[in-house]
C-alpha cells in the first residue's frame, strides 16, 4: 500500500471538499451526493483497504458531525 498516496488523495479530498461547499451548502443534496460518490472513489481505489476505509469514514462523521453543529444553529 502506498500509503503516501492514501494521504495525498485524502489531502486533495479535503481541499476539493471546500470548494465543492463554496457551490453546494453542507445541507444540500448536492455536497452529500458528492461525498459519497468521491469517498466511494478513493475507497475503490485502494481496493476498499480497511484501514483506507476508516479514514474515509472519519471525513464523512467529521462532516456530519459540521452539518448538526450548523443545522442546530438554524433550528
Amino acid at each position: 500500500m502506498d500509503w503516501g498516496a492514501v494521504f495525498s488523495d485524502i489531502q486533495k479530498w479535503m481541499i476539493e471538499s471546500n470548494e465543492v461547499s463554496k457551490r453546494f451548502p453542507i445541507s444540500s443534496d448536492q455536497y452529500w451526493e458528492w461525498v459519497v460518490q468521491s469517498t466511494g472513489t478513493i475507497g475503490n481505489k485502494y481496493n476498499n483497504h480497511p484501514l483506507v476505509s476508516k479514514f474515509l469514514i472519519a471525513l464523512i462523521s467529521f462532516q456530519e458531525e459540521n452539518y448538526k453543529r450548523i443545522a442546530g444553529r438554524n433550528s
